[in-house]
């Protein structure tokens, strides 16, 4: 096995693999010798050398980056640990409280040296959170805020009982974390950042899920923030104007962090899965 990382993943994977031989992949290694790949991003040209190849592991759960047509023809398998749905509900859960304490707004006031202002308390039951893509991080993402008193309200094509612009409208706030598809790139328009009116968009799903010439129309009249993690392309260009708007917020693609401690096991299980003829949670259908 091989596997590309810092050299905590090498180590982490070699405790949760006893069975293999792993190696960092600048290490000297006979191609014809690796089986099975761990990785985020790596060139075709590198691993079509590697003749007896049975498996891609990914270190993360995104693979938009990658070129699925022009991977060896092996399973490629994302990662699902419930360990980075946490992460990004802990992430979530820091800014709904930033927005639904007024945060914001006090940062603004001590800019002026004002002491108090005739802001109204919103306690967090009267404060809606709802979740664009409501699958198994989503589903994590619902359960943290409503385990900390949040009204919440999940969306998804296939479960709704709502239009997506009501939707938006009965939102406070709306995480984003839809999968990016034909069918939902740009789901985010100007339609649905209207009915959000002075609410807040986070997203840390999919960058192109969101229609940016509508979100910085939006940003430029009602809407309170934006906080965005994911971006179309990344590293965000240096002359967006996401980065200068003062109603965003940017952060640079860590809502929901890869930790070697947690999903090397789950690596291995997808490893011992592939082994005995099975199709590991996480296998992309390409």
């Amino acid at each position: 096995m091989e596997g590309i990382d810092d050299g905590a993943w090498v180590a982490h994977l070699a405790a949760a693999l006893p069975h293999f031989d792993v190696r960092h992949v600048t290490a000297e290694v006979a191609p014809d010798s690796v089986t099975h790949v761990a990785m985020w991003r790596l060139p075709t040209q590198r691993l079509t050398t590697y003749t007896n190849l049975e498996a891609i592991l990914m270190l993360g759960a995104g693979y938009d980056h990658l070129e699925l047509s022009s991977l060896p023809d092996v399973p490629v398998v994302r990662l699902i640990d419930p360990a980075m749905a946490d992460d990004i509900a802990l992430y979530v859960l820091s800014w709904v409280i930033h927005f639904q304490r007024d945060f914001d707004r006090y940062a603004a006031m001590q800019a002026t040296a004002t002491w108090r202002s005739e802001l109204t308390p919103i306690f967090a039951r009267e404060f809606t959170v709802g979740v664009l893509g409501a699958g198994a991080i989503g589903s994590t993402v619902l359960s943290t805020c409503a385990g900390h008193g949040f009204a919440t309200v999940g969306w998804s094509r296939s479960a709704h009982d709502r239009p997506l612009e009501d939707f938006f409208r009965d939102c406070d706030v709306v995480v984003d974390l839809v999968p990016l598809s034909d069918a939902t790139r740009g789901i985010i328009g100007a339609p649905e950042l209207t009915a959000l009116g002075d609410g807040v968009l986070i997203n840390v799903g999919r960058g192109a899920t969101v229609d940016t010439a509508a979100l910085i129309g939006a940003l430029d009249g009602e809407l309170r923030a934006a906080v965005l993690d994911v971006f179309d392309s990344e590293p965000l260009e240096a002359d967006s104007p996401l980065w200068r708007h003062p109603k965003v917020v940017v952060t640079p693609h860590v809502a929901g962090r890869s930790d070697p401690v947690t999903a090397a096991p789950v690596i291995a299980a997808s490893v011992a899965e592939l082994g005995a003829g099975r199709t590991p949670a996480g296998t992309i259908n390409r």
